[in-house]
């Protein structure tokens, strides 16, 4: 077979990036494509949060341990500036008993890896951050969380891996899966047929439709989030900061006893940029690939804004935007190869954790490919733990043998 790369990289998101980086970085010839632009999907539209006390405790927070130390010298690495503040903290402001009891049993769970998130009283957080209400119980603490700009971090890794020869297709959509025998021979595309050895889907909230074309179910739907940025100011806060809601939601819904918190999934996320603005979400709401906004979410998200930090009352926002995270049912994103197509392999359903987890999902998932097996071990995020395979779709055009088609160009 003639080969246009030995390996292609479905999705010009952030975990696409990634993968596509550390394979050029490991000496393969990546060809990336992207049906619209960079950063189009869930990386630009969505906050930076880079911390351990959003993360479910067990698997997912011990790989994000992994992920969030490689952070700390990726600028340099990839030679661009990715805006990455270390040690800003994070933080969760807590109202009622009922949050500081459900948040105090998580932190317990999240110290069980060695990270450190605490309970702190509200006189604490106050010092910390004195813009916040008196009137709040305390919060949950981590001093070691970060922030990243999610759009810059996607193109150094883009931008890195061109340097080391990838390819990148922008405006080029999949349009099918080329198969023989049991094992992915590359893809078509609007701008022809493209041949490789392994194939990575990484399209984040659309990810099933690529499985689609090969007879998949794959259990990844989109979960909306509605943000706010608003005018630059001053100096406001210095933390990441989600009410104690967002982890309640998060982790443990049957908490929550009002209908339409659930409905919206609405809690608050706030963190100020480098250039003043502050980025105000969120919801988390499964209204299929709408991707507009909504006059309820928008008033609920700023009225959780002005609970936590009564100031921003006279605050002007200049633009309101949303993104669609891609939700798996046990919140753990699928990374690995599938069983039954040689050569094809998952790196999506990450849903709100894909900036964190970014870099740690590409270096592993890259090993995988190139050596066979990665240095830190994926199976609790095996993309088989689902039933993948729901229907082969025999007679479709993109599953014909090779023989059967085309050559393409």
């Amino acid at each position: 077979m003639n080969k246009d790369a030995d390996v292609i990289v479905i999705g010009g998101g952030v975990i696409g990036s990634s993968v596509t980086y550390q394979l050029a970085k490991l000496g393969k010839k990546v060809l990336q494509i992207e049906r619209e632009d960079l950063t189009r999907g869930a990386a630009g539209a969505t906050d930076g949060v880079v911390g351990y006390h959003t993360k479910k405790p067990g698997a997912q927070m011990e790989l994000a341990i992994r992920s969030i130390a490689m952070f700390e010298h990726l600028s340099e690495e990839l030679g661009m500036d990715i805006e990455y503040e270390l040690h800003c903290g994070g933080m969760q402001p807590v109202e009622d008993q009922l949050q500081w009891d459900i948040l105090s049993e998580i932190v317990e769970e999240q110290r069980k890896s060695g990270v450190d998130i605490r309970m702190i009283g509200i006189e604490e957080a106050r010092q910390l951050e004195p813009m916040l209400a008196g009137d709040l119980k305390g919060a949950l603490y981590s001093p070691t969380g970060g922030k990243v700009n999610p759009i810059r971090l996607t193109l150094a890794f883009a931008k890195a891996a061109k340097r080391l020869g990838a390819v990148l297709l922008t405006e080029t959509e999949v349009t099918g899966l080329l198969m023989e025998e049991g094992k992915v021979e590359g893809v078509t595309t609007t701008k022809g047929t493209f041949r490789a050895d392994a194939v990575v889907n990484a399209c984040g909230a659309w990810a099933a439709g690529i499985g689609k074309m090969a007879g998949m179910e794959i259990p990844i739907i989109p979960r909306k989030g509605q943000l706010i940025v608003t005018e630059p100011v001053g100096p406001f806060m210095e933390v990441t900061l989600q009410c104690a809601r967002y982890n309640v939601i998060k982790f443990r819904p049957e908490a929550v006893d009002d209908p339409e918190a659930l409905k919206l999934g609405n809690s608050l996320s706030i963190e100020q940029t480098r250039d003043g603005g502050l980025i105000i979400g969120g919801t988390r709401e499964f209204a299929g690939y709408d991707r507009g906004n909504t006059l309820e979410a928008i008033e609920t998200i700023l009225q959780r804004a002005v609970r936590f930090f009564p100031a921003l009352k006279d605050l002007c926002f200049i633009r309101t935007f949303a993104g669609l995270r891609p939700y798996t049912p046990d919140g753990l994103p699928m990374i690995g190869p599938v069983e039954g197509l040689e050569g094809f392999y998952m790196a999506a359903g990450h849903e709100g954790d894909g900036i964190a987890l970014s870099p740690i999902t590409g270096k592993l998932l890259a090993e995988q490919i190139v050596f066979g097996e990665p240095s830190y071990p994926l199976r609790d995020f095996d993309p088989n733990r689902f039933p993948l395979w729901k229907s082969r779709q025999k007679d479709s055009a993109a599953l014909r043998p090779l023989s059967e088609r085309g050559k393409g160009s």
